[in-house]
Parts: structure tokens; C-alpha cells; sequence
């Protein structure tokens, strides 16, 4: 990452986030501005074998860092200005953010170095139901649910936490989350990190986060085999699907699904995953159907996400935008094609029986 890069990110981020993230972006991109604190030379270091792709890929993952630690210690400089931890969002965070920049713990460049944002968001969280709702039911059929870097699940459920009356959970047969790191909900520091993915000032989605980890967690207990969630990075994904979800039962189909993740891929690699994911989905047919909710590739610095749905079709992936989503606009366009991608013959045969969800 280089500084100035990261400038022009953290530039762009306090012009599109809440006045508290937008303070504190100020305020690093000030300080980058007129030197080499100590503290970007530690992050620079810390992320030397990483490489950011996603515009907002950096300047995120270094609010999480901060809010995490926020989160972590009631000695912190940083809580009397974060309103997560208790703090006001009306005064100005440079003075805390100078003194815990000053002397972070270790914790803090570790995660930069390590750590895998995990952000959940509620509005995004049920967009896949909409193509799934066009596409399996017409078929009556019942299908696996697997998403990449799912992290503690959040979105695999969100069918179940935020019903839609156009759609039936109960075609849902198996929710399965890949991730390299999962994250528990009954792990208290679990649970911080995927609240600091949030932002600090933006208490409605951090209270919309604790219902649906807390479900979440309520839900494994009682049923530890409804939503499973596996150690597995998302390169590895296709490999975990051949291994372990059989695609010779004709009476079940199979959705794969992705969230902010391919956006952080370069094209080299998003190339490799899709044929990936293509090879994947060959021996499900017409029963096989990924789904993406990611920013627009190659856009500069992109607010815009799009509902993206992929099908093999004639031996090749054939895929459509569904939706667009401008966040920084709040603006939503649907596209034609959605009938077109996800259409098919409706069975001639009886009904088969749905397997519980």
C-alpha cells in the first residue's frame, strides 16, 4: 500500500461516511499529509504482504482495527468519542485518535496485518433470496445455501431474520459458510470484531447486528447442524464444494454466493475463480446458481454495488446484472434480463418433498 494511494482513499471514504469515520479519515489523511508518523510505518510494514484491490479495502479494515480495540479496552483513548462504546460523537476524535496512535497495543497492527473485515449488513444480507425466489420455487426444488467468507453466518439466515412474504425458507435445505477464520458468536472477542466492522457512530446497524448474531448464536445451540459454517478460504471454495456437497441427487440444486468479496479479487484472480466456480457448478446443470453482491469491477472508487446471478448455460457461465445499487446516491435500477437468466421449464412431475430447513 502505498501512502499516497491510501491518501486519496481515505480522501475519498470521509466523503461518503458518517461524520464520526469521516473525522477520523481527516485526521489520518492530515498527518500522512505532512510526513511519516511512526504509526504509518508500522501499518505500511504490517501490510507488506498484503495487497488492497477494493478501494475501501484499506482505509475499512484500519477503522475496524481501531474500533475493535475501542471495543477491547474501557482504558482506551479512543471510547469517550465512539458512540459503540458509550461515547459522543459530537466532539472532535483527533485528540483521542493522536494519543492511542501514539502507543497502540500490538493487537492493533497484528489485525492489520491479519485480520478479515466481516461487515453485516442487514439491507445487503437478503438480496439473494430475490433470485433465489425466481428460480428455485418455479422448480420445486430444495437447494444447499453456500456462501464464501461468511464469517459467523449473518447472511445465511437473513431469509429467516428479515421474512419476505414472496419468499419460503423451507426451500432452504442446508446453510453452509465458508471462511478462513469463522467467527462464533458465543466468543466474546468473535463477536467485538465483527461489531467493529461497523462503524462506531452508526448505532442502528451495530443494534441490527447484536439481534441477528444473537439469533444466530440462539439458533446453533438448539440446532448446531442447521447452519454450519466451515473453515475454508474462498480459493478453495469450488474444491469444498465437489468434495462435499453431491451433485447426483436431482431432486436438489445448489447456491453458491458471494458478498463484498470478489471486489477485492484482481481480475487475474477473479478470472480463476469464476472458472472455478463454472467447474463447480457443471455436474448441478440447470439446478446450479451463483449469485454476487459486489462493487462494480473496474470503477474507480465505485459506491455502486451490483445483484449479480451466473448460470452454466450450454456448457458455459453465462451471467446477468440483476440490480444496481448506488449506496452513495441511494438509488436502486433494476435491469432486464432476470427472466431470461433464471428461467426455466417448470416440472412436469410431482412435486419433490422439501428437506427441512
Amino acid at each position: 500500500m502505498l501512502k499516497n494511494d491510501f491518501i486519496g482513499q481515505l480522501d475519498r471514504g470521509a466523503s461518503v461516511t458518517t461524520p464520526l469515520a469521516a473525522a477520523i479519515l481527516g485526521h489520518l489523511s492530515k498527518e500522512l499529509k505532512k510526513g511519516d508518523p511512526p504509526w504509518w510505518r508500522e501499518a505500511a510494514k504490517a501490510w507488506e504482504k498484503r495487497k488492497f484491490v477494493a478501494w475501501n479495502e484499506a482505509w475499512t479494515l484500519f477503522l475496524t482495527c481501531l474500533h475493535f480495540e475501542a471495543l477491547n479496552s474501557a482504558e482506551s483513548p479512543l471510547q469517550p468519542y465512539f458512540p459503540s462504546c458509550g461515547g459522543t460523537d459530537e466532539a472532535d476524535p483527533s485528540v483521542g485518535l493522536a494519543k492511542f496512535l501514539a502507543d497502540p497495543p500490538k493487537s492493533f497492527y497484528e489485525n492489520l496485518r491479519e485480520g478479515r473485515r466481516r461487515a453485516f449488513v442487514p439491507v445487503r444480507s437478503v438480496f439473494w433470496t430475490a433470485p433465489a425466489a425466481l428460480f428455485f420455487p418455479r422448480r420445486r426444488l430444495p437447494f444447499y445455501l453456500v456462501e464464501i467468507e461468511a464469517g459467523a453466518g449473518l447472511n445465511l439466515v437473513a431469509d429467516l431474520l428479515y421474512p419476505v412474504k414472496t419468499w419460503d425458507a423451507s426451500f432452504v435445505s442446508a446453510r453452509i459458510g465458508l471462511d478462513v477464520k469463522p467467527l462464533d458468536m458465543h466468543d466474546i472477542y468473535h463477536r467485538r470484531w465483527l461489531t467493529a466492522g461497523l462503524l462506531p457512530d452508526n448505532l442502528k446497524s451495530i443494534v441490527e447486528m447484536d439481534k441477528a448474531a444473537d439469533a444466530v448464536a440462539q439458533i446453533r445451540k438448539e440446532d448446531p447442524s442447521f447452519l454450519q459454517i466451515v473453515p475454508c478460504p474462498s480459493e478453495k471454495a469450488a474444491r469444498f464444494i465437489a468434495k462435499n456437497i453431491p451433485a447426483d441427487d436431482p431432486e436438489v440444486g445448489l447456491l453458491f454466493m458471494n458478498m463484498g468479496v470478489t471486489c477485492r479479487m484482481t481480475d487475474e484472480e477473479y478470472k480463476a475463480f469464476s472458472k472455478s466456480i463454472a467447474e463447480a457448478l457443471a455436474p448441478w446443470g440447470d439446478r446450479g446458481l451463483w449469485v454476487e453482491v459486489e462493487q462494480v469491477r473496474g470503477e474507480f472508487y465505485s459506491t455502486t454495488h451490483q445483484l449479480r446471478v451466473h448460470r452454466v448455460v450450454d456448457g458455459g457461465l453465462r451471467a446477468a446484472v440483476l440490480t444496481s445499487i448506488d449506496i452513495e446516491a441511494g438509488k436502486f435500477q433494476d435491469h432486464p434480463g432476470a427472466d431470461e437468466i433464471l428461467a426455466v421449464a417448470r416440472p412436469s412431475s410431482p412435486s419433490p418433498k422439501r428437506r427441512g430447513a
